[in-house]
């Protein structure tokens, strides 16, 4: 049988059978809609085809590739996103096998992890929300306890960034929607994988998504921010060590803001969560407890903001 998984763990070629869902297409249409070059395009084009994935038709001076139809259901099945609850996945021992695989260095036993909510058609906010999140927080209590060291918990970090990696893959970005969003971290704040989560979900969302990751120095922050004009920034601080830069920085993004463009500020971490008033009245607009609360609460009503003003705009 074809490795279909294996075609669509490529970023790029996961893209071209994304798609290729929608009806047969040629190397300028794939090239336009994925934005990968023309011979990149045509190089995992003639793999797929060379694997009996994707069959190729000449129409005048066109080749037009389409999915062949027996590989077309397993590539629907695997891109598709689930929106109705499962029952199939016990999350709470599939967290604790994940975590033990993690500090144990054992990324195959967390790719088996994972590929048990990939074939049951979880979503990827309840991966990242009922899974890898508690995953990292268990691993965070380990090490807080001194039952792990630090190294385990790099380790365990590094291999769940690869996780989403796939997750992200899998599920697929729908067409950009225009919308540009800047996420990082102030200087002396270096855990960035609930900011990472929140960045997949909005490019899953069809936003473009700029990732700076963690320990931004202010002036390179404000510098990105102004040179991609972004609609909203996102930052994230989960120690008291960060705390401080972190609302500098805020404060910078607002006064940022009234001089030059607006754009919503949202913050988000464990330190947030202790003090949230706080970060607030720095000049951030609305803080993230979890992936859920943005995607369902926060993420919603700037997205309607933004259309009621694009709305007025074209109106006068």
């Amino acid at each position: 049988m074809l490795n279909v998984f294996e075609e669509l763990t490529d970023t790029s070629r996961r893209q071209i059978l994304a798609e290729l869902r929608s009806g047969a297409k040629n190397v300028s249409d794939l090239c336009e809609s994925t934005r990968l070059k023309q011979p990149n395009v045509s190089n995992h084009l003639a793999r797929m085809r060379a694997r009996g994935i994707v069959h190729a038709e000449k129409t005048g001076r066109q080749v037009y590739y389409s999915l062949v139809p027996e590989v077309e259901a397993v590539v629907n099945s695997l891109l598709e996103v689930s929106t109705q609850p499962t029952d199939m996945v016990d999350f709470p021992d599939l967290v604790k096998l994940y975590a033990k695989s993690a500090i144990a260095g054992d990324e195959s036993a967390c790719s088996e992890v994972m590929d048990i909510a990939f074939r049951a058609r979880i979503p990827l906010i309840d991966i990242y929300q009922e899974l890898l999140g508690p995953a990292m927080a268990m691993i965070g209590t380990w090490w807080t306890v001194d039952a792990i060291d630090e190294a385990q918990e790099h380790m365990a970090t590094e291999i769940t960034h690869r996780m989403m990696a796939r997750t992200s893959q899998i599920a697929g970005p729908r067409r950009r929607n225009g919308r540009v969003a800047v996420l990082g971290c102030a200087p002396n704040c270096w855990h960035v994988i609930g900011l990472r989560m929140i960045s997949d979900y909005l490019r899953l969302q069809g936003w473009r998504t700029l990732f700076l990751g963690p320990n931004v120095p202010e002036r390179s922050f404000l510098s990105t921010v102004n040179q991609h004009q972004p609609s909203l920034v996102l930052l994230s601080v989960n120690s008291p060590e960060g705390q401080e830069s972190t609302i500098r920085l805020i404060k910078s993004l607002a006064i940022n803001r009234t001089k030059r463009f607006d754009y919503k500020i949202v913050v988000g971490g464990f330190q947030v969560s202790q003090n949230p008033d706080l970060f607030i009245e720095s000049g951030a607009n609305c803080v993230a407890n979890e992936l859920r609360q943005f995607a369902n609460e926060i993420l919603p009503e700037i997205e309607s903001v933004e259309m009621s003003a694009a709305s007025r705009a074209a109106t006068n």
